[in-house]
């Protein structure tokens, strides 16, 4: 396994990403301002995907560009997943986060608590790391048994049990969706997902934020 790492140039504190002029952007606009550079180019958006240049590929070229959420819907082996994984490439290469998040917060703007509290005590020394495109991504395959907390996230016992209290936010354990924050979330197969799992996760879709015992987590997510 590869292990991916950070350019030597890249901005190490906020300090020096503030100098360096690194702006914020969500989601949806980065991967607009990507697809826009390679359509510009003349360049394909996706590579080894072959039967659908004039049907899914324009629809989904349009989608992109307006920011819509997507849903495929196709039978099984239409490579629907390969699509959604090859969205990654559409991503800034690197993209900064507040040193030890496990949310990926945004220098500028920290959602988790660990994080707000490091850029209030640092300022602009607060360390920064940079993560790859391809770890910006993830999915879940939708069984009957998955719960709201594997996607959304619930109180960590064995942090309750050092000692915390539960309404000290950081007993919180994260679950794949705000994991995902500032990237791309896939559920594959989502009509095998129970109803109640479904409707708790329209408010991710409508406010882009989630709630857990709670606590709001604001997330970012294509």
């Amino acid at each position: 396994m590869t292990e991916l790492v950070a350019p030597a140039n890249l901005a190490k504190t906020l300090g020096e990403l503030k100098k360096a002029g690194w702006k914020s952007v969500a989601v949806k606009e980065e991967i607009r301002k990507n697809a826009v550079a390679r359509i510009t180019a003349g360049e394909p958006l996706f590579e080894g995907v072959l039967g659908f240049e004039e049907t899914v590929m324009p629809q989904l070229e349009n989608a992109l560009l307006a920011g819509h959420d997507i849903v495929f819907l196709g039978e099984r082996g239409q490579a629907k997943t390969r699509i959604i994984r090859s969205l990654i490439f559409l991503l800034d290469e690197w993209m900064p986060i507040v040193s030890g998040s496990e949310i990926n917060d945004d220098p500028y703007a920290p959602v988790s608590r660990q994080s707000r509290e490091l850029v209030i005590q640092h300022g602009d020394t607060t360390p920064i790391s940079w993560v790859h495109r391809s770890l910006r991504y993830g999915e879940k395959l939708a069984t009957p048994d998955t719960s709201i907390a594997d996607l959304i996230g619930e109180v960590d016992p064995i942090k309750v049990a050092e000692g915390r209290y539960l309404s000290d936010e950081l007993t919180l354990h994260y679950g794949l969706v705000p994991r995902c924050n500032r990237g791309i979330f896939a559920i594959n197969e989502l009509p095998d997902l129970s109803e109640r799992i479904q409707v708790g996760l329209l408010n991710v879709l409508e406010e882009r934020d989630i709630q857990i015992r709670g606590y709001k987590i604001v997330c970012h997510l294509m």
